[in-house]
């Protein structure tokens, strides 16, 4: 090895003509190794963050809608106010039950007017249940439908006048339970429009279970209890 002479002293001929190629090779494998470490943990903690806010954002689309039932089961409401020859129920409670796929059809307070001097009260019959997407027979979703004006119609006959809307997407099981006061127990239908049922009152409270179907398959389940506040019917003939 050639030693040289230096204002700082001697040093070696090697070390005065810098790195070798094989060094900056190793350099450059070493600083490839790490920025791909550093990406892929970046990557993983982007992906995660995608992941959770898609969850969010799904879980929040079920509570709203589950809010929403609450609230309207909550104002529904009974109304003897009828000519006595009128065989029509204007007004009813029909917790129907279907396996895992149940229905509900009430009388309520809880219609919205969206335009000015429309033509309609705050009194409407809402209609909960579960149906295939027309589009894809694999998915199925609870929907909502609303007859603005009390028109008498059985809920069966409901879908031939009024459109319905998804309320929460891909629900595969839909449950409503009803308290019943008299027998201190839940029950699993709750019929007004039947004599033999309970044609003169409503539940007191409403207990709902939602089953949502996730992307890898698995069932997550949501529950809900709405409490209803008229529990007198409307009987404007009492003096």
């Amino acid at each position: 090895m050639v030693r040289v002479r230096s204002d700082s002293g001697w040093t070696s001929s090697r070390r005065s003509r810098g790195m070798s190629l094989i060094e900056v090779m190793i350099s450059l494998a070493v600083l490839g190794m790490m920025m791909v470490s550093v990406w892929s943990g970046f990557n993983g903690t982007l992906r995660g963050l995608e992941s959770t806010e898609k969850i969010q954002k799904r879980y929040s689309i079920i509570r709203n809608g589950l809010s929403r039932m609450t609230s309207e089961i909550s104002l529904a409401y009974l109304s003897f106010n009828r000519p006595l020859t009128d065989t029509k129920h204007y007004t009813l409670f029909e917790g129907r039950d279907e396996f895992n796929a149940d229905s509900i059809t009430f009388s309520s307070f809880a219609h919205l007017r969206m335009h000015k001097d429309a033509n309609e009260s705050d009194q409407s019959v809402v209609q909960y249940f579960v149906q295939q997407d027309p589009e894809d027979t694999h998915r199925s979703h609870l929907y909502r439908r609303e007859a603005n004006r009390l028109t008498g119609d059985r809920p069966e006959d409901m879908e031939r006048y009024f459109p319905a809307y998804v309320l929460i997407e891909d629900v595969v099981e839909f449950n409503a339970q009803y308290w019943d006061v008299r027998r201190e127990e839940w029950i699993d239908e709750w019929r007004t429009m039947m004599t033999d049922q309970q044609p003169d009152r409503l539940p007191e409270r409403v207990r709902l279970e939602v089953g949502i179907r996730e992307d890898d398959g698995e069932i997550v389940k949501f529950q809900t209890q709405a409490v209803l506040l008229m529990q007198e019917r409307i009987d404007l003939g009492k003096t």
